[in-house]
C-alpha cells in the first residue's frame, strides 16, 4: 500500500546532513564582514530558512551588508562547500523503493537550484528526482508554500496525495499552507517540539519510520 503520490524532501537537514559545507561557508561571510566567528549552535540557526534571512537575524548587519554575505556565503559554499554532504542513513534506500512504487520524489528546498542541481548530479541521483522546487536565484521568492505548491503543480499531484518531508518549522508551516501532509524529521537541525508546535502531521525519528509512513 502507498498512502502518497508524490514525496517532497527538504534538502539540508533532511535528504542530507550538509552542515559542514554550509557552516564553513557562513564563516567565511562572517569573517568578511569583520565579526567574530559565530559559535555552533548560532550556525545550527542557519539551516532551513534563507541564507539572507540568517545573516540579517543572527548580525548586527544592514541590507547593504547582508547582500554582501551572501555573495562571499556563496563563493565559499561554490568553491568547497558544495561537495561536503553526508546522506542520511537510508534515504537511498528509500529513494529507490519510492521509484519501485511508481511514487514521485521530488526536492522543494530554499537552497538556490543551480546548487541543488549540481549537488543532485555530482550525487548521480537525477533518476529518482523527478523535479527540483527551489528559488531561481538569491532574488527569487524563497517561500515554502510557493515552493510546494510549485512541485506539486509541476508534477500533477493531487494535495491530498502530497508528503512534505522536512526538518525544521519552514518545512511544515510550508506544508500546512500548501495544504498538504508532512513529516517533522528530528535526525536534522530542529527539534521535535519545533516540529510538533510547527503543526507536523507526523513526527519521524529517522528514515525508517519515514518510510513507514509512506507505506503504512
Amino acid at each position: 500500500m502507498k498512502n502518497y503520490d508524490v514525496v517532497l524532501f527538504d534538502f539540508d537537514g533532511t535528504f542530507a546532513d550538509t552542515g559542514e559545507g554550509l557552516f564553513e561557508s557562513v564563516q567565511c561571510a562572517v569573517k568578511a564582514l569583520g565579526f567574530e566567528l559565530l559559535d555552533n549552535a548560532t550556525l545550527r540557526r542557519f539551516i532551513g530558512p534563507p541564507v539572507y534571512e540568517s545573516f540579517k537575524r543572527e548580525l548586527p548587519i544592514n541590507d547593504e551588508q547582508a547582500d554582501f554575505a551572501v555573495t562571499k556565503y556563496r563563493e565559499a559554499y561554490a568553491k568547497d562547500g558544495i561537495t561536503k554532504l553526508k546522506i542520511y542513513d537510508g534515504n537511498l534506500e528509500l529513494l529507490q523503493e519510492l521509484k519501485e512504487n511508481g511514487i514521485k520524489a521530488a526536492v522543494a528546498s530554499a537552497k538556490p537550484q543551480k546548487f541543488l542541481i549540481k549537488i543532485v548530479a555530482n550525487l548521480g541521483l537525477e533518476g529518482y528526482f523527478e523535479y527540483i522546487s527551489a528559488p531561481a536565484d538569491d532574488k527569487a521568492d524563497p517561500s515554502k508554500v510557493k515552493l510546494i505548491e510549485k512541485a506539486a503543480e509541476a508534477l500533477k499531484a493531487d494535495k491530498s496525495r502530497v508528503l512534505m518531508v522536512g526538518d525544521r518549522y519552514f518545512d511544515i508551516a510550508g506544508a500546512n499552507g500548501a495544504g498538504v501532509d508532512s513529516v517533522g524529521v528530528t535526525f536534522g537541525y530542529g527539534s521535535e517540539a519545533e516540529l510538533r508546535d510547527a503543526g507536523a502531521t507526523f513526527i519521524a525519528h529517522n528514515v525508517a519510520e519515514v518510510r513507514d509512513i509512506i507505506f503504512r
